[in-house]
């Protein structure tokens, strides 16, 4: 049920664009705001280890849910996508400065513990990269939720930006496999 409950949650968070953009149209911000509130506390509770995350991912939920009541504003609905590339950014910076970076971590799999030094280093730049990307990607969603239309927000943060991702995934995986590997003979 867990399970079942924790993928729920995650499609309305990634389907987040569209919703806010066709639920605008019958519900005030504020009313959103509260539903993806609840969601995403639930997501963080689900995936919360220790009490005190919980009751810190809680104190942080209510009190946006509160703000966004307050203010009742659609602009503070789309700045999310902007707030959780930052996030993104700051984590994957956060991993450089308390290694092992993440796609070190993910490396580390493939290699079952044994990093070679080329393919350490070639993570630490592809921590980099994606820290570049999230930073460019908030700048776009903060752009477009602070000056562009709905349509144009949602048209962006709920399909253009989830391209741009999987580009860079696509790209990056490519690079990594035709011609990484080759070049340093692994």
């Amino acid at each position: 049920m867990m399970r079942f409950l924790g993928v729920i949650v995650a499609l309305i968070l990634l389907l987040y664009p569209p919703l806010v953009y066709f639920g605008a149209q019958w519900f005030e911000p504020r009313w959103l705001g509260v539903i993806f509130a609840c969601a995403y506390l639930l997501r963080l509770v689900l995936v919360a280890r220790a009490w005190w995350q919980r009751g810190l991912l809680l104190a942080f939920m209510l009190a946006g849910a509160a703000l966004l009541w307050w203010v009742n504003s659609e602009t503070l609905l789309k700045l999310l996508p902007a707030g959780i590339n930052i996030g993104l950014a700051s984590y994957f910076a956060y991993t450089l400065w308390r290694p092992p970076s993440i796609p070190t971590r993910a490396a580390t799999f493939e290699y079952h513990g044994n990093l070679p030094s080329v393919v350490e280093r070639y993570t630490i730049a592809v921590t980099r990269l994606w820290c570049v990307f999230f930073i460019v990607n908030a700048s776009i969603a903060l752009v477009t939720a602070l000056f562009f239309s709905r349509e144009i927000w949602a048209l962006y943060n709920g399909l253009l930006a989830y391209f741009a991702i999987g580009l860079l995934f696509a790209v990056e995986y490519a690079y990594r496999i035709l011609i990484f590997h080759k070049k340093h003979a692994l």
